[in-house]
C-alpha cells in the first residue's frame, strides 16, 4: 500500500512539473530577418499550434458604452468599444493598457473578438511573454454606415470621451481617470492600430503622446509620419526623449511594407531617433514579419512588440 502511495505521489509530482513547464515561453520558429540601412532585424515567429489554441487561462471581453460630442456638429454620438480583460482580472491590481484601432471597413469586433487573435493574446500572457494587460478596441468611424472617417478629431474622442469611461471602470495605472491621471500614467499606456487604424494611431500619436508613451502603428506608415511627429514633438519638447515608436509591417507582400521600411530608414538617419529595445535609452524599434496585409496578421506584430519593447 505504501508503494502504491509513493508511486501516486511521484506521478503527481511529475504531472505538476509538466503543468508548470507549460507556462514557459515555447521555442520559436526560425526568425524572419530583414536588412535596413545598417541594421539587421530579427522578427520572432511563435508556434501557432501552441499560441492559437484555446488557452487554459482565457481572458474575457466586455462591451463598454460611452458618448462623445467632440466633432463640433452639435450631435452627441453613442459609441461603444470592446474591452479585453486578462484571466483573473483583479480590480485591486494595476494593468497596462493598449488602445487598438481596426482596419478599413471593419468594426470593434474585427480583431480581439476573432478566436485566433484572442487565443494568441491569452497565451502570450499565459506563457509569460508579457504581464497581463487590458486592450480596448473602439472604432474611429464617425458615421460607420457611410464609412466616413474623422481622423483629425478622433484623438479628442479617445482622450476626452473614451479614456475617462474606460479607465474609471477598469483598473489601470491612472490613479484618477482625468487629465492629471493620464499624464502621470503615460508609461503604462500604448496606442496601436492596423492599416487605416495605423493612420488613426499616428493621428493619436501627434495629439496624445503626452498621455501614451508607446505608439505602435501596424502596416500603415510612410516617411510623412516622421515630419508630422517631429512637428508635434517640437510643440512639447519635454517628451522628445520619452516616447517609444514601434514601427510594424508585414513582409514584401504587404502593401505597407515599402512605406514602413522607408520611414524606418529615415528615422535611422535622424539624430532625434535612436534605434533599439532599451525604452530608457532608445525611442524606436522595427518589427517586420513575412506576412501579407490583413488585420488579423497584427497578432504576430503585437507578439513581437510585447516581447521586445512594450511596458518594459
Amino acid at each position: 500500500m505504501k508503494k502504491i502511495a509513493a508511486l501516486f505521489l511521484a506521478l503527481m509530482l511529475i504531472l505538476s512539473m509538466t503543468v508548470c513547464a507549460l507556462a514557459e515561453i515555447p521555442e520559436e520558429k526560425k526568425p524572419v530577418v530583414t536588412e535596413l540601412d545598417g541594421v539587421t532585424l530579427s522578427f520572432h515567429t511563435y508556434n501557432s499550434k501552441l499560441y492559437e489554441i484555446p488557452c487554459e487561462q482565457p481572458g474575457t471581453i466586455e462591451k463598454i458604452e460611452y458618448t462623445t460630442d467632440v466633432y463640433g456638429d452639435g450631435v452627441t454620438y453613442q459609441q461603444w468599444a470592446n474591452v479585453y480583460l486578462p484571466y483573473g482580472y483583479d480590480e485591486s491590481k494595476q494593468y497596462n493598457i493598449i488602445y487598438f484601432f481596426h482596419g478599413t471597413n471593419e468594426t470593434q469586433d474585427s480583431f480581439i473578438c476573432e478566436d485566433i487573435v484572442k487565443n494568441a493574446v491569452d497565451n502570450m500572457i499565459y506563457y509569460g511573454v508579457c504581464d497581463p494587460f487590458i486592450m480596448v478596441c473602439p472604432t474611429y468611424y464617425y458615421v460607420y454606415e457611410e464609412r466616413t472617417v474623422q481622423h483629425q478629431v478622433f484623438p479628442q474622442e479617445v482622450r476626452n470621451s473614451l479614456m475617462p469611461v474606460v479607465e474609471s471602470k477598469y483598473s489601470t495605472y491612472a490613479e484618477t481617470a482625468d487629465e492629471a491621471g493620464f499624464l502621470a500614467s503615460r508609461e503604462h499606456r500604448a496606442i496601436s492600430g492596423y492599416s487605416q487604424g495605423a493612420s488613426a494611431c499616428w493621428n493619436n500619436a501627434y495629439q496624445n503622446f503626452d498621455i501614451a508613451k508607446y505608439i505602435v502603428p501596424m502596416s500603415g506608415s510612410s516617411v510623412n509620419n516622421l515630419t508630422a511627429m517631429k512637428e508635434a514633438l517640437a510643440q512639447k519638447p519635454e517628451y522628445a526623449d520619452d516616447i517609444f515608436i514601434v514601427l510594424c509591417s508585414g513582409g514584401k507582400r504587404d502593401l505597407a511594407y515599402e512605406g514602413t521600411v522607408a520611414l524606418a530608414n529615415a528615422m535611422l538617419a535622424d539624430e532625434q531617433f535612436s534605434f533599439g529595445t532599451d525604452t530608457k535609452e532608445n525611442n524606436f524599434f522595427v518589427c517586420i514579419s513575412k506576412e501579407l496585409h490583413q488585420t488579423l496578421k497584427g497578432r504576430f506584430l503585437l507578439y513581437n512588440a510585447l516581447l521586445e519593447v512594450l511596458f518594459k
